[in-house]
């Protein structure tokens, strides 16, 4: 929750629309991390006189240094704003419209074509709706329905931008279970310790619960997996979902857990990527 709320100040920040009020409202959602600056901070909310904004933005930035957390970046900061305009978007909502609008102006403010074209087509009906001749009888009620259908797509379908370029072409020369499912590659290893499967082109071919019931399934496992190369590694931003291609085979790796880590990607001098605890990516 802390770095949530860090991010969207940081965008307002950015975005040049932070107020003095924003940097307190901020401080009173991480009171229970007890220090006293951000105690101080929190507390001019008492005050009856004016904030001064100059003084605030001090005492804010003495409350992030007794944190010690980094201020996020601009990029983070604006892929945080994107994701939660979209969530509003997968229930209904009265200001859907206005939302994907903003998205829209959002992504096109930042050069994020990718992003922008995501909301382009529902823009122009918005638009042909609202100040158009309407050639296609557009209704509210078809409208929100539209924004709804495609969020939702939208939403489960999002392939993260991270880059996998290290594994692309390693080979699978090992696998371990004696702690986690390790496979150990060329240059670094895959750590899963979290729901997996493997399947090709005709459906699943073994997975974690097979393996739970009868151990000696590992073979099976070791046999399909080791003297393969990895073609391609995609990761689904919102589910969270790894995809791991090996030749003809996909190994598929779920995050199940809110309070434990789900898998670990290293190569061949430290960690490269991890899932933590409720899914999200470092």
């Amino acid at each position: 929750m802390f770095y949530i709320e860090l991010l969207e100040l940081y965008y307002k920040k950015f975005t040049g629309r932070v107020q003095a009020t924003d940097y307190v409202e901020w401080a009173i959602h991480c009171l229970y991390m007890g220090t006293p600056e951000i105690k101080k901070l929190a507390g001019m909310n008492m005050s009856d006189e004016p904030l001064n904004f100059f003084e605030i933005e001090k005492m804010f930035a003495d409350a992030m240094k007794s944190t010690q957390w980094e201020a996020p970046s601009k990029e983070q900061c604006l892929d945080h704003h994107i994701k939660r305009l979209h969530a509003q978007l997968l229930v209904p909502n009265e200001n859907a419209m206005l939302i994907v609008k903003e998205l829209y102006d959002c992504t096109l403010k930042a050069n994020l074509f990718e992003e922008q074209m995501n909301w382009q087509e529902l823009s122009d009906a918005i638009d042909d709706f609202q100040y158009g001749d309407n050639v296609y009888g557009y209704t509210l009620e078809k409208i929100n329905e539209m924004i709804a259908i495609h969020a939702r797509k939208l939403w489960h379908t999002k392939i993260s931008q991270m880059n996998f370029k290290e594994f692309i072409g390693q080979k699978i020369i090992g696998i371990d279970s004696e702690v986690h499912f390790l496979i150990q590659l060329e240059k670094g290893s895959i750590i899963i310790e979290c729901p997996w499967r493997i399947r090709d082109t005709g459906g699943i071919v073994i997975g974690e619960t097979d393996i739970q019931s009868n151990q000696r399934e590992w073979k099976a496992v070791g046999e399909l997996l080791i003297g393969k190369t990895i073609e391609d590694v995609q990761l689904l931003e919102q589910c969270p979902l790894l995809i791991v291609q090996c030749d003809h085979l996909f190994l598929d790796v779920f995050h199940a857990s809110s309070f434990f880590d789900g898998w670990t990607l290293t190569d061949e001098e430290d960690f490269y990527l991890f899932s933590m605890h409720g899914g999200s990516i470092a």
